[in-house]
């Protein structure tokens, strides 16, 4: 089972250590950081209103294992982002999804926003995926285009209604 709590400053060391390089730090935060991430970024990042930031807990184990943020766009949109399953073996788990479902419940429930969006690197199948499965859609008019390492990533936009 997995539970969400607020991201606090004790947490920044863990994050920082589950981001090991410059391409987990833009598939995980896009633009957001420079890698390498430090303390420094986070604190500013804690401080911006409009986010929702979690660490993210296995409620069998009470372990931390990973992160995620819900940034409200305005009243009723928010965009999941910063979606992160720490330790590379709990990935591909279904953890993902447990969590995703979460922080669902918690935009819609204490956030009450009607539409909920997500941005995806087009190469993350996996994630793509997960939140297909969960009823996200495409949208199709929006697309970015950053360069990591020479290679060109393309993120799309994912969106979610509340089902009537």
């Amino acid at each position: 089972m997995i539970q969400i709590e607020a991201f606090e400053v004790e947490d920044f060391d863990r994050l920082i250590g589950w981001v090991n390089s410059a391409e987990l730090l833009t598939q995980f935060a896009g633009s957001k950081f420079t890698y390498p991430l430090d303390r420094n970024q986070l604190q500013s990042y804690i401080l911006e209103p409009n986010r929702h930031i979690f660490k993210v807990l296995d409620s069998s184990t009470d372990q931390v294992i990973g992160h995620a943020e819900i940034y409200e766009l305005s009243d009723q949109v928010a965009l999941i982002c910063r979606v992160l399953i720490g330790e590379s073996a709990l990935r591909g788990q279904g953890k993902g999804t447990e969590l995703m479902k979460e922080l669902l419940a918690y935009a819609y429930d204490k956030l009450a926003v009607h539409t909920i969006d997500l941005n995806v690197y087009d190469w993350n199948l996996a994630a793509i995926s997960c939140y297909q499965k969960l009823g996200f859609e495409f949208v199709s008019d929006t697309e970015q285009l950053t360069t990591v390492n020479g290679d060109v990533w393309r993120s799309v936009r994912m969106r979610i209604l509340p089902k009537s």
